[in-house]
């Protein structure tokens, strides 16, 4: 199957997947600077809580859209998928406060926002561990790039 591109006059064709995750590091970049300004009104908690409210818009929208979708996927296997996207979430919520805790503290979103944004490092590792899964050299370098990022960061 060949990967559909988007285009239009004058603009260079690009993978679909490309467009929705340039897309992603807009609004994530976005949410970046705007969760620094909020920080600077309220605690951590108090940020989560309002952040988790924002969601509700987009909840209702999520719901109602997969609610027109018809689920082929046996029970069991819907349950397995359940309890993950759930444990995603309070891994991501938990992750936010962490988040608005180090903008609260003084972190400047210049910075706090590019470390976070390396949590893919523990994918990797968590990945090699459970997952069995290899990396070359390359990729090694890259995970190792990515600690002197940190520490090159947070200086």
């Amino acid at each position: 199957m060949s990967n559909p591109v988007i285009g239009q006059r004058g603009f260079a064709k690009i993978p679909r997947w490309l467009f929705w995750s340039l897309l992603t590091i807009v609004l994530w970049g976005t949410w970046g600077l705007v969760s620094k300004v909020a920080s600077a009104g309220m605690d951590a908690y108090v940020n989560q809580l309002l952040y988790t409210t924002g969601l509700v818009p987009l909840m209702i929208f999520v719901a109602w859209t997969v609610r027109r979708q018809h689920s082929s996927e046996p029970r069991r296997v819907r349950a397995q998928g359940i309890f993950w996207a759930f444990l995603t979430g309070i891994l991501g919520g938990v992750g936010n406060i962490f988040f608005f805790e180090a903008l609260v503290k003084g972190g400047k979103a210049s910075v706090v926002a590019p470390v976070t944004a390396l949590f893919p490092m523990i994918t990797v590792l968590l990945a090699l561990v459970f997952l069995k899964e290899r990396l070359g050299r390359l990729q090694w370098s890259g995970l190792a790039l990515a600690f002197v990022a940190i520490y090159l960061l947070s200086k």
